[in-house]
């Protein structure tokens, strides 16, 4: 044999011992594929929509307290984190001034009470005097003008004289004048009066509604809490100055902690199967082994788009006992059960696969077994509902995963 050949023929040697090897030791054989029966049943299924949501606060729950008061805070009785509740002064602005203002606001009204009682007391007394003069010319007109008719008529008679006659004219003109006087007096003291007490009233009015308004004022020097809540966050500290404007400056924000709901995002292709009364159940990173239940009370109609995918937001309110274990901003992972069926056939999850366009479940056929198509319900976390293909006490075969095995560590070989 050549040298070439003895070099061809040890190649294909070492190669074909390489083959033999190779295939009894190193490659691995796959396991052989088992399967498990299941039964086709009849029972109840409800389909579950898996969504994740957020622990937000309601409406109202969150409460920036600002003042309308413009000066020095010069108390602050809370921090972030203490316990508030609804009425218990908060803050305490420098009230001096406006204090002040509200002392000579009430020395006016006292002031203008004054005058309006010393008109009640003068000026009826000034009328009645005036009644009385009034009534004396009166008097002294209808004498005057009774005497002049006398004496006109005496003269008829020629038993006076055109003198006496002239002197009663004059005298009946003088005391119609005195009586005319007097009336226009009476009147314009009447209407005096009128107006000095009407006077005295709006000056009382104004002052009563300057008091009322630097009580007002004053009342904005003293924040008080509108509700219960938590302190969430300072943004004035004691010693700065606030200055109210067209919005009041905000000091602290309030946080309800029973008024907090969950909004979850609802992908577009699953809104459809999401209503209102809904039941939900959810767990949070806190709580793992806790389940909580809810209700959706709201789904917005204007969706919200992240990263190019179209979210629908639905709320649910949380129960105020569940709300003292759970905080704003935590991640929920929620549950939807939106459709409930009864008494339809059932198969496990697993049993069901999908195969070139189309769910088919694997069957037994005499000593082998072969595919199925099948038409599919809803689904729970375990169970497939089955609409067609199979009938119940049909058998269903499920593939079996092989365990895998834990690699096994020898221990450690102690010195001889």
């Amino acid at each position: 044999m050549s040298k070439k050949n003895k070099i061809i023929f040890t190649t294909l040697i070492a190669i074909l011992i390489f083959i033999v090897v190779y295939f009894l030791f190193i490659k691995e054989k796959k396991p052989e594929i088992t399967y498990i029966q299941a039964k086709v049943t009849k029972g109840d299924i409800t389909r579950v929509i898996e969504v994740t949501g957020i622990i937000k606060p309601q409406v109202g729950a969150q409460v920036k307290v600002g003042t309308r008061a413009t000066g020095t805070l010069v108390k602050l009785r809370y921090h972030v984190g203490d316990y508030v509740k609804k009425g218990e002064l908060i803050a305490l602005i420098d009230d001096r001034q406006i204090i002040s203002e509200l002392e000579n606001a009430k020395a006016s009204l006292k002031y203008a009470e004054d005058n309006y009682n010393m008109i009640k007391e003068t000026y009826p007394l000034k009328i009645s005097e005036q009644e009385a003069v009034l009534k004396s010319m009166a008097s002294q007109k209808d004498y005057a003008t009774t005497n002049l008719k006398r004496q006109e008529e005496l003269f008829k008679r020629g038993f006076a004289t055109q003198d006496e006659v002239e002197r009663a004219k004059k005298e009946a003109e003088v005391a119609i004048a005195n009586f005319e006087q007097a009336k226009a007096s009476l009147k314009r003291l009447q209407q005096e009066y009128s107006k000095q007490l009407e006077l005295a009233k709006s000056n009382i009015d104004q002052a009563k509604a300057r008091i009322k308004n630097l009580e007002v004022n004053l009342s904005y020097t003293r924040i008080y809490s509108p509700i219960n809540g938590i302190v969430s966050q300072v943004s004035t500290q004691e010693g700065e100055t606030v200055v109210a404007g067209l919005s009041a400056p905000n000091l602290i924000t309030l946080l309800d902690p029973n008024l907090l709901e969950i909004w979850i995002y609802v992908d577009e292709t699953d809104i459809g199967k999401i209503k209102v009364g809904l039941p939900i159940e959810y767990t949070v990173d806190a709580y793992k082994d806790k389940i909580f239940k809810g209700t959706i009370s709201a789904i917005y109609p204007q969706p919200e788009i992240k990263d190019n995918i179209v979210y629908y937001l639905a709320t649910v309110k949380i129960n105020p006992e569940d709300a003292k274990l759970l905080r704003p901003e935590m991640t929920t992972h929620v549950k939807v059960f939106s459709e409930t069926k009864k008494n339809v056939l059932l198969v496990p999850n697993a049993a069901v696969k999908f195969e070139k366009g189309e769910y088919v479940v694997i069957v037994p056929k005499e000593k082998s077994k072969v595919s199925i198509p099948v038409k599919i319900g809803i689904r729970d976390e375990n169970n497939t509902e089955i609409i067609s293909g199979l009938k119940e006490n049909d058998i269903v075969l499920i593939e079996k995963k092989p365990v895998p095995q834990m690699p096994v560590n020898n221990p450690p070989q102690g010195r001889r």
